[in-house]
């Protein structure tokens, strides 16, 4: 759906209607010709989609190609084009007549044109073989993605109290509604994370380690996918500010190089970063700022998420904890005026948030003493 943005017309037109991908099976080696002497079972191909329903002996020569890589995808597909399309006589005349009349399919693709064809190669499925070369499935392309996931919830939630959307997740810090104000990309980087506390093992000491250890059970946000595992992509930003412009990207490039995030997570955020050029443009300049600050509350002070976290590791903050926490925070960053009164609003918004459930009775608050004693 998104090729219309990056691609030419005849691009389009030739991906959607002229050439499909498909996956050598035993049949084909059987009944096919030398075209398939070089390729290897289960390796991807494309073809011209006209001469794939002939018989083997009825196959023209050079309707088929295989890639050495998704990269070499487009290259394929513009050989294909020139050497076979262009006079391929399976192909019915209102298409020939329709392809003939388009123009803009260069020799060789650059820049964002190039990227595209290779990230909608993997949002499709495909996948570069390392140790044989060539280009497999790494899931059934016929299956939606979590792109086309979001897209579809996207377009099926039109912000009406529908009861399909009053039940979700409580630790998740996405919502149904934040389909309209946020990008695709976003919404699909926040389900690889979950809400967390700060415990004793996420210290690291050293240099610098005021800045970055918290107050145990600080809230913070950790990796679904190894999280468990290990200590690795677990962030705990101090403001909504930190959490939009810096705790973000530490999360995508951890996601990107996970081990235990699957790769359709991977290549479906690869491919919404596309998207979210154009939508960044529809939600207009201010909407990473009002969209992260919805998410830092529903981590602080909504924390619908806290009864089900009984079990990680940590305990409510206590106001001790809490002022330690707000002078740290205010003690780095005493030479930058412009950033205090934000920060300082949500450190302060969170510490009543916690302090109101202990002076309520919360059974899940932990006493603490005082310095005295």
């Amino acid at each position: 759906p998104d090729d219309p943005h990056w691609l030419s017309g005849i691009q389009c037109f030739v991906r959607s209607s002229m050439v499909e991908v498909f996956s050598l099976t035993e049949e084909d080696i059987e009944e096919g010709d030398d075209q398939y002497d070089n390729a290897e079972l289960g390796q991807v191909g494309i073809r011209c989609k006209f001469c794939a329903i002939l018989q083997p002996k009825l196959q023209p020569k050079g309707y088929v190609y295989f890639p050495d890589s998704i990269s070499c995808i487009y290259q394929c597909v513009a050989d294909l084009q020139r050497r076979h399309l262009i006079s391929c006589p399976e192909i019915p005349e209102d298409t020939k007549k329709f392809y003939k009349t388009q123009r803009g399919f260069a020799a060789k693709a650059e820049g964002e044109t190039q990227q595209y064809w290779i990230d909608s190669a993997r949002e499709l499925g495909l996948i570069d073989v390392i140790e044989n070369g060539g280009v497999r499935f790494f899931r059934d392309p016929m299956a939606n993605s979590l792109a086309d996931d979001i897209a579809k919830e996207r377009s099926g939630y039109d912000g009406r109290t529908s009861s399909l959307y009053h039940h979700y997740d409580k630790m998740s810090l996405v919502r149904p509604s934040d389909r309209s104000v946020a990008t695709d990309h976003v919404v699909l980087l926040l389900h690889q994370v979950r809400p967390c506390r700060f415990k004793n093992s996420d210290r690291r000491g050293g240099p610098g380690s005021r800045g970055r250890d918290r107050a145990l059970g600080f809230p913070g946000i950790a990796c679904i996918h190894c999280s468990t595992k290990n200590n690795f992509g677990r962030y705990f930003p101090v403001a909504s500010k930190s959490l939009a412009d810096n705790t973000v990207n530490s999360i995508m490039s951890h996601i990107y190089g996970c081990s235990r995030c699957p790769e359709a997570v991977k290549a479906s955020l690869v491919y919404l970063s596309h998207r979210s050029i154009l939508q960044k443009v529809e939600l207009g300049g201010g909407w990473k700022k009002t969209y992260f600050k919805m998410v830092w509350d529903r981590l602080h002070i909504e924390r619908a998420w806290i009864k089900k976290d009984a079990n990680d590791g940590g305990v409510n903050i206590a106001e001790e904890s809490i002022a330690e926490a707000i002078k740290e925070k205010g003690d780095d960053e005493s030479g930058n005026e412009s950033g205090i009164g934000s920060d300082m609003e949500d450190m302060v918004k969170a510490a009543a948030a916690w302090l109101t459930d202990r002076d309520a009775g919360n059974g899940t608050t932990q006493t603490v003493r005082t310095r005295g004693g």
